[in-house]
Parts: structure tokens; sequence; C-alpha cells
């Protein structure tokens, strides 16, 4: 199914990706958001994530994976404080930051649409309950941190999952999320290991990539803010970390600042150019 932007709805006015081999990735040419169009379900993309896990093309074993997840859950307990904490961590996978989370002495539940991976989390006495963020899904509590991790890029519907996860935050928590995305900034990793190669790859089990700005839009489009320095250095890392929080202010008649569509496109240019 082809899908209208996200955060601006505009359904016409796209521009291709440089370095996109595929042609399947598309800079909105209203807002400069970067994202797949032509989307699955949100059932069968995360059938898919599920048979890249067991295929192997993933693994939460891998050393980059356990040292991403250790470093979100050392920055969630240094900036915000983990002891005594209840945390929701959608899209848990096989349960290794709600591992880190736990010893950091706070208390872990898991949400992931994965039966084997919700049983392999069951394993290690943490509770994960099976099924999926969105506008119908039925609740399972309030938490004092909500986390998104590499997960928020995967799913075919972003902002009916920080919906969910919004009516999951208990009053004063936060909903955070961690991304290698990190559209704008210094280039860290060649643009080939950063945009699939592969023309026959599964665009849409990765169906968008952030910049600080598009991702605070997408929260601000369901009314939560992230007031820094609730963001790690992400001009300087891999990943980028951000904090939301629900903010009683009234959003009407604001608009968050966007990206002109050009910026984004010349940007991935001279990425292309300088580290291909």
């Amino acid at each position: 199914m082809l899908h209208n932007c996200d955060l601006c709805g505009n359904s016409t006015d796209f521009l291709s990706l440089p370095g996109d081999p595929s042609g399947k990735i598309s800079i909105c040419g209203q807002c400069g958001f970067v994202l797949v169009r032509e989307r699955r379900s949100v059932a069968e993309i995360a059938l898919a994530w599920d048979e890249i896990y067991k295929s192997g093309h993933y693994d939460p074993d891998w050393p980059g994976v356990k040292a991403r997840l250790y470093y979100v859950a050392e920055w969630l307990d240094q900036n915000i404080g983990l002891t005594g904490k209840s945390v929701l961590d959608i899209g848990a996978g096989s349960g290794l930051f709600m591992g880190f989370v736990r010893n950091r002495n706070a208390y872990p539940v898991g949400l992931d649409p994965s039966p084997d991976n919700c049983g392999r989390i069951r394993q290690q006495d943490m509770a994960c309950f099976q099924g999926f963020a969105s506008d119908d899904a039925p609740g399972i509590g309030q938490y004092d941190i909500v986390t998104l991790n590499w997960t928020l890029e995967n799913t075919g519907d972003a902002l009916a999952v920080l919906r969910y996860a919004k009516r999951c935050l208990a009053p004063g928590g936060h909903v955070v999320v961690a991304t290698g995305s990190r559209i704008l900034v210094p280039f860290k990793k060649p643009l080939s290991s950063y945009l699939p190669q592969d023309v026959s790859y599964p665009h849409d089990t990765h169906c968008y990539r952030w910049s600080y700005e598009t991702l605070s839009d997408a929260f601000f489009h369901v009314g939560m803010l992230n007031m820094a320095p609730d963001t790690n250095d992400f001009e300087q890392r891999d990943e980028m970390v951000v904090a939301f929080s629900v903010h009683e202010m009234t959003m009407k008649g604001l608009a968050w600042p966007r990206h002109a569509p050009f910026e984004v496109r010349d940007y991935f240019k001279r990425w292309e150019t300088c580290f291909p």
C-alpha cells in the first residue's frame, strides 16, 4: 500500500533519495521527512522481522547490538534515573535491554509481536506481552519510562506507535527513542552501509530515517516535547537517544520547524560524494 507522508500528509510531492539504488526511499517534498511510502501491513512487517531474526540476518548477540543497548541503559540511568522505575520496552526483542535495565534496579516489562521473543524474555523471569503498539491495542498499564530502541524506524505506522507509548506513560514519565538514524549531522559511516544496496531488500522493514527535527515533529503530533538536555551527543555518536515528555501546553496554532526538502537531498548528495 502506498502511504502519504506520515508527518505532513503530503501525497504527491516527493524527491528521490541520492545513494538509494532501489528508488524506494523518498524525501517528502513538503517537510523533508525521509520515508518508505510503499509498505505492507503492520502485522506483515512484524512477521518479516520474525523471519529476519530466525534467518540470522539480525542477531541481538552481535557485539555492536549489545554495546548500543548497554549504552542506552547507562544513558537512561545517568540522565533520568532507573532505580525503582517501571520500564516498558516496546519492540523488546530477546530482552537484552530489559536485562540491562533490571541490573540497574528498574522493573522492566516487554512488548513484542514475536511469540519466540516473548518466550525468551519469560525464560529470563521477566514479563512480556505479545502484541503490537497501535491505536486499537489494549492498554497494558502505565510506566515511568517507555523505550523504543531501534524500533520506531522499523514500524509501519510511527505515529500510532507514539500514541500508544504515550497512552502507556505514567504522569511525569518519559518516552525514550534510541535510533541509528542521524540525518543532517556529521557522517559517521559510509552511505552504502546506511542504505540497503540490495534492490530486493524488503525496505518496509525500515520505513523511516530520522533527524532530531523530524523525530521531534513526530512527537509534537502526539502532544509530547523534548526538553533539553534530555538528548545525547548524537552529533558525535553513531546513535541518537532522545527523551520526550507530555506537556499540557496547548499545541493549537503551533508548528514544529521542518527541513527544507532540498537541504535533505543535498545532504545525501554530499554524503554520497564524500563517504560513499
